[in-house]
């Protein structure tokens, strides 16, 4: 039986099979460090905005708050414990209707929410000392203080100093170096 096919054996098919299958292993393991350093550079990104933040009244511990489906924060949610400061950083992923659980977050990371959700959770946190961190630059634009933007394999953000103003934090505005810079001090 003979198992050519346009000229090619049938053994020469399986080679090229194997290397096509071996090249996209390798282009898959060189994509996903790529991924993880952004979640990490992400994860490194809000870090450094909280460590530039002051509230009102400053406690132990420091609790942001996940809402909607994220791209970035798998690190934030399941990485090492962090501090900020002096402050244990406590990251958990909330409901954005259960405004009891939101009440107890001095920080809230927004991913995909549409706007009339995320105009819905400030309303339910106006009046609050509350940073807000979001994926989705169009955010910024209605009450976010900083969104998030990929930069090569890092993050930088936009800030709303608007929002920033209005939010009853203090922010120190060495905070834009973080903006500028792909690794933080």
């Amino acid at each position: 039986m003979d198992c050519r096919i346009k000229g090619l054996s049938a053994r020469a098919w399986l080679v090229v099979g194997l290397l096509a299958l071996q090249a996209g292993l390798v282009g898959q393991a060189y994509a996903e460090p790529a991924a993880d350093e952004h979640e990490l550079g992400v994860t490194r990104t809000v870090v450094g905005i909280l460590g530039y933040t002051r509230w009102p009244t400053e406690s132990p511990v420091l609790r942001l708050c996940v809402v909607g489906s994220t791209e970035y924060a798998d690190d934030l949610l399941n990485g090492a414990p962090q501090t900020v400061g002096s402050q244990r950083l406590e990251v958990r992923r909330v409901v954005p209707v259960d405004a009891r659980a939101q009440v107890e977050c001095e920080g809230i990371y927004a991913g995909q929410l549409d706007e009339a959700a995320w105009r819905k959770l400030m309303e339910q946190l106006a009046g609050r000392p509350l940073l807000t961190i979001s994926e989705r630059g169009e955010l910024c634009r209605i009450g976010a203080m900083f969104c998030l933007r990929r930069r090569g394999e890092g993050a930088g953000f936009e800030v709303s100093l608007d929002s920033v103003a209005r939010s009853g934090l203090r922010v120190n505005p060495k905070v834009l170096q973080l903006a500028r810079h792909r690794t933080l001090p």
